[in-house]
C-alpha cells in the first residue's frame, strides 16, 4: 500500500505514513450508484470470487524468542510484501487478522480467471517471504494458505460505516482450508483447481473434513507452476470447424523459405480458438515448423515488455537454456554493427528486468540506452533475434494467443514480428477476442478467422462427448438454445449435469432437465460472464440485471416504468455491441443473447433485490394486461414470495393452458403452485395433477417443451 498524500510505501499495519505523517486507511471502493436508480435493487450484489487465506506461521513462538519489536518488524515486511503481491495480481486486501492477510479476487471487479490470478498470487506471496528473509538476514518466515472459489453476497454493511463485508462460503472454506495446511504449503477446494485448468503442478489431497463442516470437501497442494510442456491439444473435444481447419490447414503450404504468413482468429470467449490454433500446432512439426506457443495473461497486461518476456523465455525452454543466455548467442555474433550491438542490449536490459541472464555480465554488460531510444532498439532487436532465429531452427510457426491482453510495450516488437511473414519462413497463428487491445495496427490488415457458435448438430456432438453418453434430440436443442453454441458453455454446463446422478437416464442417456438455472450455472461460467457485466457502467449493469428479472425478453417500456423514467437509447445499443442483449422488433423490444447471459444477471441481484423486483413487474403486467398474462403475473407473484396471490393465480394459468393442449406449461404451473405450499392436502393434489398430466402425455414429447 502507499499513501494517498505523498505516495510513500507504507507498512501494513500503520495508521500514519512514515514519510509525511498523514492519517492512512483503507482501500474506498467507490460507492456503486446507478443513473438512473432502480429504487428496487439494493446496492451490493451476488458474485462469484476466490478467497484467500494466509496466515503466518510460529507467530507465537517468535514474539517468545526473540526481541517483541524486532519480531513487529519482520512480520510489517512480510505483511507488505504480502499486500504486494495481492495487489500485483488484481485482488483486493480486506482486511488483516492479526498476522494473517484476508483477500478477495473478484470483487469489487472480476475478471474471468480471478482463480488463476489468485493461485498465481499464492505463490508469489511464498516467494517474497522468501526474498524478505534474505534481504534482512532473519529467520524465514513460513506461511500457510487457503485458496476456495464460490458464490458471496457482497453488502454494505448495517452500521452506517460505508464499509462493505463479504460473505458466503468461499470465505469461510478458505480459512478452514489455512488451518490444515502445513508450513509452506498452499491448499485450494477443487472449485479453484477446477478454474484454473491448466498450467500448475498440484497433488491431490483427496476429501477433508474441515472444522464446522457436515460434509468433506476434495483440496490439492498447489505445489507450483507447471512449466514448459509443449501444447497438446485436447482430444476428441474440438468439434465442427472444419472450413476453419482447412483454412489453418492449408498455410502449412503456403510457407516458404523466402514468404511466411499470418492469421487472426478471432471469438468470444469460450468460442474454441485454443483449441482450433492447438491442432494446427500439433499438425505443423509433420510439416517441418519449430513450434513456439505464447499465452497472454490479464494481469500481465500492465507488465511493460511481459509478452516479449514470454516468447523469449519460451523460445528458450526449447533449447534447454535460459533467454538471456540465448539472446546473446543469437544477437551478439561476430558480424554484428558495434553501434547496433550497443542498442541491442540496451533493449535487452530493458526487456530483462527480473529475467535469468546467465554467464552474461562477464562477456558482454548490459548497457542502458537512452530511454528515447529504446523502442526503436526494441523493435530493430526483434527483428534481428528473429532473423538469427529462423537461420538457426529453419522454419517456425508462432502461436499467441489471447492477444487482447497483451501489454502494450510490446506492441512495437509484435509489429516487426508480423512484418517478417513477409521475407521468411514464419507462420504466426494470433487468437483474440473482438475489441479493443494494445495489437498494433498492422494485426488488423491480416487475414481473420471469425469464430462463431456450433450448430445444434455439432453441439449435441460434443455434449455427448464430454458426457460419454447419447443426447437426445430434445435435451440437444434445449442444449444448443441455452448455450448459442459456445463450445465453453456446452462442456461447463453438461460437466455440472454430470455431477448431479438424476441427470443419468436409466438408458444411461444424460437427461438436461429443464436445462438448468441461474443456482445451477457452473461457477466458471458464472465468474466468466460475471466479469463481462462488470466491464459494463453502473447504469448498464443495473439496467440488464432489472431486465432479467422482466425476463429472457424485455421491452424498454417496462424497464422504464420500474426506474420512474426512461432509460437512454444509448444504454441499450451498448448492451447490444457487448453482444449482452439483441433487438428484437427495433421498437423498443430486446433479447438476452442467450439464456446463460440472462441467467447470470440474474444471479447477480440480492435475493431481496429480486422479490422485490418481481413484485414490481407483477403490478406492472398486472395493471397493463388482460387474463391473457395470468401465467407471466402468476410466475412473477410466485418469484416474489407472494403466495397468497400466486397459488391461485397459478391453478387458473394451469387449467387454461390445459385447455388449449399446452400440457408441460400446465404441469409446472401446478408443481409451482405446490412448492410455494410446501405441504398439505392442496399441495398434494396440485402435485398429483402435474404428474397425471405428464404421464399422460404422448412419447416422444419433452416434458419440459
Amino acid at each position: 500500500m502507499r499513501c494517498r498524500t505523498c505516495g510513500a510505501a507504507t507498512r501494513p499495519t500503520a495508521r500514519f505514513c512514515d514519510q509525511c505523517g498523514s492519517q492512512l486507511g483503507d482501500v474506498v471502493v467507490p460507492e456503486r450508484r446507478a443513473a438512473p436508480t432502480a429504487t428496487d435493487v439494493e446496492p451490493g450484489d451476488r458474485r462469484i470470487v476466490t478467497a484467500l487465506f494466509a496466515d503466518l506461521v510460529d507467530y507465537v513462538r517468535l514474539v517468545a524468542e526473540h526481541d517483541p519489536e524486532d519480531v513487529r518488524h519482520q512480520v510489517d515486511h512480510a505483511l507488505m510484501a504480502m499486500v504486494e503481491a495481492i495487489e500485483a495480481f488484481g485482488g483486493t486486501r480486506e482486511k488483516f487478522i492479526g498476522d494473517a492477510v484476508f483477500a478477495v479476487f473478484g470483487w469489487p471487479n472480476g475478471h474471468d480467471d480471478d482463480a488463476l490470478r489468485a493461485s498465481h498470487c499464492a505463490l508469489a506471496i511464498r516467494e517474497a517471504l522468501t526474498r524478505v528473509a534474505a534481504s534482512t538476514a532473519e529467520e524465514p518466515l513460513q506461511v500457510r494458505i487457503g485458496l476456495a472459489t464460490g458464490e458471496v453476497v457482497a453488502a454494505p454493511r448495517g452500521d452506517g460505516s460505508g464499509e462493505w463485508s463479504l460473505t458466503g462460503p468461499a470465505v469461510t472454506t478458505a480459512a478452514r482450508i489455512q488451518t490444515i495446511a502445513q508450513p509452506g504449503e498452499i491448499l485450494l477446494d477443487e472449485a479453484t483447481l477446477r478454474a484454473t485448468r491448466k498450467g500448475f503442478e498440484v497433488e491431490d489431497r483427496g476429501p477433508q473434513l474441515l472444522r464446522g463442516q457436515t460434509r468433506p470437501i476434495r483440496v490439492a497442494r498447489l505445489i507450483g507452476e507447471a512449466g514448459f510442456q509443449p501444447w497438446r491439444p485436447p482430444v476428441g473435444l474440438l468439434v465442427g470447424r472444419e472450413q476453419e481447419r482447412a483454412r489453418l490447414r492449408g498455410l502449412l503450404d503456403v510457407v516458404t523459405p523466402r514468404r511466411g504468413a499470418a492469421i487472426v482468429v478471432e471469438g468470444e470467449a469460450g468460442m474454441g480458438k485454443s483449441r482450433l490454433m492447438a491442432e494446427l500446432a500439433a499438425r505443423a512439426p509433420a510439416a517441418g515448423f519449430v513450434c513456439t506457443w505464447v499465452d497472454n495473461v490479464s494481469y500481465g497486461a500492465q507488465e511493460p515488455y511481459r509478452f516479449g518476456r514470454a516468447l523469449a523465455q519460451a523460445i528458450a525452454d526449447e533449447h534447454g537454456t535460459d533467454s538471456g543466455a540465448l539472446a546473446r548467442r543469437l544477437l551478439f555474433t561476430d558480424d554484428a554493427p558495434p553501434e547496433r550491438a550497443r542498442l541491442w542490449a540496451g533493449a535487452v536490459a530493458a526487456i530483462a528486468r527480473d529475467a535469468a541472464f546467465s554467464g552474461w555480465e562477464e562477456e558482454a554488460p548490459l548497457v542502458p540506452v537512452e530511454p528515447a531510444q529504446v523502442a526503436t532498439a526494441i523493435r530493430d532487436m526483434a527483428t534481428r533475434y528473429m532473423e538469427r532465429l529462423l537461420e538457426v531452427s529453419g522454419p517456425r510457426a508462432v502461436f499467441i494467443d489471447d492477444l487482447h491482453w497483451l501489454d502494450p510495450s510490446s506492441a512495437g516488437m509484435l509489429d516487426e514480428i508480423v512484418r517478417m511473414t513477409n521475407s521468411g519462413p514464419l507462420l504466426i497463428v494470433i487468437g483474440t477476442r473482438p475489441g479493443e487491445s494494445h495489437a498494433p495496427a498492422s494485426i488488423e490488415a491480416l487475414e481473420h478467422i471469425q469464430l462463431e457458435g456450433l450448430d445444434e448438430g455439432e453441439t449435441k456432438q460434443l455434449a455427448a462427448a464430454v458426457a460419454g453418453s447419447e443426447i437426445d434430440e430434445s435435451d440437444a436443442k434445449r442444449l444448443h438454445e441455452r448455450t448459442a453454441g459456445n463450445p465453453l458453455f456446452i462442456t461447463e454446463t453438461v460437466r455440472a449435469l454430470l455431477e448431479d446422478p438424476p441427470a443419468r437416464t436409466p438408458a444411461g442417456r444424460l437427461g438436461l432437465g429443464d436445462g438448468g438455472s441461474a443456482k445451477g450455472m457452473p461457477i466458471t461460467l458464472r465468474a466468466l460472464l460475471g466479469a463481462r457485466i462488470d466491464a459494463l457502467s453502473e447504469e448498464a449493469r443495473t439496467v440488464l440485471r432489472v431486465a432479467s428479472v422482466i425476463g429472457v425478453t424485455f421491452r424498454e417500456t417496462i424497464v422504464a416504468d420500474i426506474f420512474g423514467e426512461r432509460v437512454k437509447r444509448d444504454v441499450y445499443e451498448g448492451l447490444g455491441e457487448a453482444s449482452l442483449i439483441v433487438a428484437v422488433d427495433g421498437v423498443g423490444g430486446w433479447r438476452f443473447s442467450h439464456p446463460l447471459i440472462h441467467d447470470a444477471a440474474y444471479s447477480g441481484l440480492l435475493g431481496s433485490s429480486r422479490r422485490r423486483l418481481h413484485a414490481r413487474v407483477a403490478d406492472l403486467l398486472d395493471a397493463q394486461s388482460g387474463r391473457g398474462a395470468i401465467g407471466a403475473v402468476a410466475r412473477h407473484r410466485a418469484a416474489a414470495g407472494d403466495g397468497a396471490r400466486a397459488v391461485p393465480m397459478l391453478a387458473a394459468a394451469a387449467e387454461e393452458a390445459l385447455a388449449v393442449g399446452a400440457s408441460a406449461e400446465a404441469a409446472s404451473f401446478w408443481t409451482t403452485a405446490a412448492d410455494l405450499l410446501g405441504a398439505g392436502e392442496a399441495a398434494e393434489a396440485y402435485r398429483q395433477r402435474a404428474r397425471a398430466v405428464l404421464e399422460a402425455m404422448p412419447l416422444g414429447v419433452s416434458p419440459t417443451g
